[in-house]
């Protein structure tokens, strides 16, 4: 079996990623996510998977497997809040989303009352298509969310590598990811929560146009012209 190995300068943000796979791992939620062979003091050991990174036209059925997701993962998250950590097994909280978006939220608010999923940083960079069907990768970041944020990100990410989005493409995603999550939970959300969170997320991602496979601005990519 080839391997991908993750290299760590801070043996806490490793013990953190370690932490966040193992939680994702065993949340059951039908969603691809790469093995973890072995654990170094700094590194973390994946099975390779392989396979291309989504495109525009990928959206909706990546859309679809994060719904999955953040279904499997809101069952275990019912006592939650946005504004405040959730200690989800005895050696991991994690974090409340309020707290590392303070200056973004002030220019967007979003209630603490909203209901709670995930933000697992889903950039298209973070997805690899498999015959299986659409994995998730990296597991360095993960903050409570409400219902829409990280796919949110994906839309973003893609849009701000590939240029503009088609207005019915981003509607076919957003309404594959509701179909997902109302089928268990109250996770639908709406078109104009979803504008909100790309908001936040131009907000926090702007700085890194022209880096990292960035190579379109999000107020001219964008679907809503």
């Amino acid at each position: 079996m080839t391997t991908f190995i993750k290299t760590y300068q801070d043996p806490q943000v490793l013990e953190a990623a370690h932490r966040h796979h193992i939680w994702l791992s065993q949340l059951d939620s039908g969603v691809r996510i790469p093995a973890l062979l072995d654990v170094t003091p700094d590194t973390l050991v994946f099975e390779h998977l392989t396979g291309p990174h989504p495109t525009p036209g990928d959206m909706p059925q990546v859309a679809q497997a994060l719904g999955q997701l953040h279904t499997a993962a809101s069952l275990r998250l019912r006592q939650a809040r946005l504004d405040q950590p959730a200690a989800v097994t005895a050696d991991l909280t994690i974090t409340d989303f309020h707290g590392p978006r303070q200056g973004a939220l002030a220019l967007f608010p979003v209630s603490p009352d909203e209901n709670v999923a995930l933000y697992k940083d889903t950039n298209i960079r973070n997805v690899i298509l498999t015959d299986e069907g659409p994995a998730v990768v990296d597991f360095d970041d993960l903050t409570l969310a409400p219902y829409g944020y990280d796919l949110a990100k994906l839309v973003v990410s893609t849009a701000m590598t590939h240029g503009r989005l088609l207005a019915t493409l981003v509607e076919e995603t957003l309404a594959a990811y509701n179909e997902t999550t109302s089928a268990a939970n109250p996770g639908e959300c709406t078109e104009g929560a979803f504008r909100q969170y790309t908001a936040i997320h131009n907000h926090l991602t702007a700085r890194y146009l022209h880096r990292n496979g960035y190579r379109h601005a999000w107020p001219e990519a964008q679907p809503w012209l």
